[in-house]
């Protein structure tokens, strides 16, 4: 949810290296302020946005029983960082949403960057203004992805969009209710209106996709002998992707993929398997080619073919 004058951002490019074709534009989003828009149809895996972070600043060391680190922290860090920007810079990151809870004062800077900042890695966390335009949805059509080989954070549809269809992303956990997602969106200051938030209706099929994940990342490495439980486990893993499939949810389906290949080969099934392992190394690639994630899927599913 970003706050800025569309005039000067009013079209946009999947910024690779090659092609430069615009796919998506900036427009008032009822309800939203701004928001990004196809400009044409998309197919699944279109890049969006490949954007080098503004700045980024370390992750606090200290850590504290319950809360994890404190942000306030962070803010010399984000300040030295901030200083660090160009003029045009500046005048983008002071534009981006911005919002704090209580009404005493705050620092402005720590503010926008906890509001729309992106973790990269275990050890940084840092600030991507264009993608930060990308408002959330809990049933978005995108996914991100943070290279660690080219230091970029990638932006990629997760579907076909459509043209004039609004490009979304999320910023939180899904597989949570409806009244939990709101809560955790809180900290943005806004109210999340998707389809998914409508209607309670898909809260329990959330709630068992991720006792699923849960029961299946438990099980993984724990083979039985038992044909019973194989196979318990092998339809855990289908109906888990039928799930997150019917239900628009791709962060989490490399995952389950991976969950399906392993217990059938657990149980013997090694063209189910080598079949389950192509869903997965192909939607890892989708973000990124020669990843380490998609590295060690391809070498999973070497070993399967020999």
């Amino acid at each position: 949810m970003a706050e800025f004058d569309d005039s000067a951002v009013s079209e946009g490019t999947a910024e690779t290296s090659q092609a430069s074709d615009p796919v998506y534009d900036v427009r008032p989003a009822p309800g939203k302020g701004l928001g990004v828009f196809a400009k044409h149809h998309l197919k699944r895996g279109t890049p969006i946005l490949i954007e080098e972070p503004a700045f980024s600043v370390p992750l606090p060391t200290e850590m504290f029983p319950g809360q994890g680190f404190k942000i306030e922290h962070m803010i010399a860090s984000i300040e030295a960082g901030f200083e660090s920007l160009s003029p045009d810079q500046k005048e983008d990151y002071l534009g981006l949403h911005k919002f704090h809870p209580s009404e005493g004062k705050s620092n402005i800077l720590m503010t926008i960057f906890t509001t729309n900042a992106y973790t990269m890695d275990h050890e940084h966390v840092g600030i991507f203004p264009k993608i930060a335009r990308i408002n959330h949805s809990c049933k978005p059509n995108t996914l991100n992805w943070w290279s660690v080989k080219t230091r970029r954070r990638i932006m990629y549809t997760s579907r076909d969009v459509e043209e004039d269809e609004e490009i979304t992303v999320s910023y939180i956990p899904l597989l949570k209710t409806t009244m939990a997602r709101q809560h955790r969106l809180e900290q943005y200051g806004f109210t999340c209106d998707c389809s998914a938030c409508r209607s309670s209706e898909g809260d329990k099929r959330r709630v068992r996709m991720s006792d699923a994940l849960d029961y299946l990342e438990q099980k993984q490495f724990s083979p039985t002998k038992k044909l019973s439980i194989k196979e318990k486990r092998i339809s855990k893993s289908v109906n888990l992707v039928n799930m997150l499939e019917a239900e628009g949810l791709p962060d989490y389906l490399a995952q389950a993929y991976h969950f399906a290949a392993v217990f059938n080969q657990q149980a013997g099934h090694l063209r189910e398997a080598r079949e389950w392992a192509m869903r997965e190394l192909e939607m890892l690639q989708l973000a990124e080619q020669t990843s380490e994630e998609a590295l060690k899927a391809m070498e999973y599913l070497n070993n399967l073919n020999t």
